[in-house]
């Protein structure tokens, strides 16, 4: 049996499916079980991640609010919401500060 995972991330364009309850069962589970791995996989990466204020951020790279607005625009620096609150990834800043001084 080919699973309903692998026929559709073989990327065929038209497919017509069979399938048994057991057949949409496993596929469930599947996708049970890959959504925890990237759910744990972000939570991890959440827990170790350092978020700065667009404040910080400001000072720290010695720009103005333009400059964030702009840098966002281009997809230079995005800053990520946290609640309610937009954010900016510590790891993203040090790249960012690496890459201009080369």
């Amino acid at each position: 049996m080919t699973d309903i995972l692998s026929i559709i991330n073989s990327g065929n364009g038209n497919i017509r499916l069979e399938v048994t309850g057991e057949d949409l069962l496993h596929f469930s589970n599947q996708l049970i079980r890959k959504t925890k791995e990237e759910m744990a996989t972000v939570a991890k990466n959440s827990r170790t991640e350092t978020y700065l204020t667009k404040e910080e951020v400001k000072q720290l790279c010695g720009v103005c609010d333009t400059t964030l607005w702009h840098w966002n625009k281009r997809d230079y620096l995005k800053p990520v919401k946290i609640g309610s609150k937009l954010r900016y990834r510590l790891s993203d800043i040090k790249k960012l500060l690496g890459e201009q001084s080369h």
